[in-house]
Order: structure tokens, then sequence, then C-alpha cells
């Protein structure tokens, strides 16, 4: 692969299609993209990077197979950070989910099989589903969208824009067999347990499943106000009865990965601590992992992400120098390795970036990632042959 650069991997490769005017990419990197071989990527294909999605615009969903593209459907709901929540049921599964736009402006989720062709529609669009493929956690993605057009769906205006803590707004709680969903916590049940400043408009940003499907961890954020540097979070768990614990609050919370049914690692921020933080959901009891590369100064954010082996920890934080890093850090010898750099494209505004967003696939044979080292959208994948330190 002509220019790119690696210390540690000599067989890095792109695997989204050269030679057209498109661009591709994947998503977020605590989702289901390939199939238990490696083979089959999930991707969206789009004509531009350089702005905000519209209404309008159009993502081709397909997946990567041969250096060829194969369609399967299309959607207006999408962004770049998390694309339209596309992702496969399970490694073994020839089923996907995706969100779209419907004609009322509205919002829902496709469970979709790639065999038959048959398709499933929820009455709202869920941002996590749960890896028995049982429920999903329907937002409000336009009030995402107001709050970072990063995440959420353009031209559907909320409808409690003006109101700071709905009572009928919250994370709700979708049956994926019917399709229908209810509210199990309303931002009013929310606001008291996130302990965010007082009169702040609240909204829940970034949710996931723990592996047994019976509880999820959810992101309560604060939107600024005038004269705010940045906003404030709270990391609060719930089961599926919405009773809740809240972990961190009311500070600097960013990115998690449940490491397993109860411990989630997180990079946030604890009295005057930054880096990476193993939470117990159930006592509370915290883990530091010590690393520089963890510090504000080698990477201010963290996408933290486990091997299926539990030995090593991969994350990708911003450009250092004008190029995305890669990292591994062991959990048995406490090193850190930098296993490649990618040329990052800067963006005209921060929502629109490429992040690596790296995950493992094929059971932790491959590590699969999105770059702009060719001045494009791709999507790309390493073996994990270098994780041996």
């Amino acid at each position: 692969m002509e220019g790119f650069i690696s210390d540690f991997y000599k067989d890095a490769k792109i695997i989204s299609p050269d030679g057209d005017d498109y661009q591709y990419f994947y998503g977020y990197y605590d989702m289901c993209p390939a199939k238990a071989d490696g083979s089959k990527h999930l991707c969206h294909r789009v004509k531009f990077l350089d702005r905000i999605p519209e209404p309008g615009d159009i993502a081709d969903l397909g997946y990567l197979v041969d250096g060829k593209f194969v369609k399967f459907a299309e959607t207006t709901a999408w962004n770049f950070q998390q694309g339209a929540m596309l992702r496969y049921d399970s490694p073994n599964s020839d089923v996907v989910y995706y969100n779209v736009r419907n004609d009322d402006n509205t919002f829902s989720t496709v469970t979709h099989n790639l065999v038959s062709g048959e398709k499933k529609y929820t009455d709202r669009a869920a941002a996590a589903i749960s890896w028995d493929g049982k429920y999903g956690i329907g937002l409000n993605f336009s009030r995402i969208f107001d709050f970072r057009p990063g995440y959420g769906y353009s031209g559907a205006p909320d409808p409690y824009f003006d109101v700071n803590v709905p009572d009928d707004d919250g994370a709700f709680l979708i049956d994926m067999e019917t399709g229908k969903s209810k509210l199990l916590l309303s931002y009013t049940d929310l606001e008291p347990v996130s302990y965010l400043p007082e009169n702040s408009k609240i909204m829940i940003n970034h949710v996931t499943f723990n592996p047994a499907s019976d509880r999820f961890v959810m992101l309560v954020r604060n939107f600024k106000k005038e004269g705010d540097r940045d906003w404030r979070t709270s990391m609060v768990v719930s089961d599926l009865n919405g009773n809740t614990t809240t972990l961190l609050k009311s500070t600097f919370v960013s990115h998690y990965w449940w490491n397993d049914d109860k411990n989630i690692m997180v990079f946030c921020q604890i009295e005057d601590h930054r880096g990476i933080l193993i939470i117990n959901c159930e006592t509370g009891e915290t883990k530091e992992i010590k690393s520089p590369f963890f510090e504000p100064k080698g990477n201010r954010d963290v996408h933290c992400n486990l091997s299926p082996c539990g030995n090593y920890i991969i994350g990708d934080g911003y450009p250092h120098d004008g190029y995305r890093e890669l990292w591994a850090y062991s959990l048995k010898t406490g090193k850190t390795e930098i296993l490649f750099k990618s040329r990052n494209l800067q963006p005209k505004y921060d929502d629109i970036r490429c992040d690596l967003h790296a995950c493992f696939i094929a059971g932790g044979k491959y590590i699969s990632f999105d770059i702009t080292h060719r001045d494009r959208r791709d999507v790309a994948i390493v073996d994990t042959s270098a994780l041996n330190f």
C-alpha cells in the first residue's frame, strides 16, 4: 500500500475500492463491522467529506469484499462519526442493523436479513442494540444533532428544543422483534442522577449494552451555555427496568468500552487526574491504567478498545504533527507500542473529522480502522501479529 507509514505492521492494507470518486468509511469503534472470518466488512459510501450531511444526502450501505463495494441499501440518516449505526447482529449473522429517515422526517432502525431480503422497522431509531438482538435504546437524534452535528441527524427539528428537561423524552427501550418502544428513562428521571449544573438543558449522547445485554451505559451531558468552555458529562448505568447507578458525576468523560459485564474501561477525569480507569459498575471500585499514552500530553482523548483475548488495549487519540497514531498497551507487561501512523486530513469542521476508530475483527486476528492517508476516506485493516510484547 504505497505511502502507508508502518513501523511494526508490514501488511496493513486499504480494503475499500480505489480509483473512484467516493468516500468510504465504517464509523464507530464499538459496533460489529465484519463477518467472523473478517470478510464482508460493512461500509458507508458517500460523495463528499467536507461538510455536515444535509437531509437529502444519501449514504450507500454495503460491504467490502475482494476490494469491491457491494451495496444492499441506502439511507439519509447518517453522520461521519457513527454513520447510520450500521452493524452486524453478530459476526456469525447475515442480519444487519442501520438507521433510516422516514417519509414524515422521523427516524427508524432497520433489521435487514441480507440473505432473505426481509426487513423490519422500529418506531424510533436506536442508538444501541443489545448483543442478543432483543432490545435497542432509542434516542432523539435531533436533540443529539443540536448538541453535536457529527453524531445526530440533520433536518428534523427537536420538538423539545426549548425544554431543558423533557418528561416525555429520554432513553426508550425498543423491542427489536415487534419494533415498538416505550420510554424507559425520561430526562426528568435522569436530571437528579446526572448531577449536572442546575437549570441545564441535558441530553444523552453515547449508549452501549454490556455483553450480557442486561444493562447499558450512557453519557448524560449538558448543552454549553454562553461563557462555558465545555460541557460536562455524567456516566450513568441502567438495567432494563430503569434502575440507575451514576458512576461518574458531572466531569470529563469521553470514550469507553465494556471489558466484561460489570467492568467499564473509560477515558475520564476524576479530580485532577485524567486518563483511563476501569470502573466496576456494581461496586464502584476503580483501577487506573498507567501509560504516558493515556495522559493529556500523549493523547488528550482515547478511543479505547480491549482485544478479545483480554491482553491488549488499543486506541487512537487525536492528531500529532499531521498524523494519527494507533497504539497498543499490554495489560500483562505494562508496555505501550505505537503500531502505525496514518497521515491525517485536517477537516474544515471538527465533527466531520476522520478518527481511526480502530476495532478488533475476526476474533482478534485483524484490526479495522478508518483513515484519510490518501487524502480521502478509506477503510483499512492490519493483522495483529505485532501484539506480542
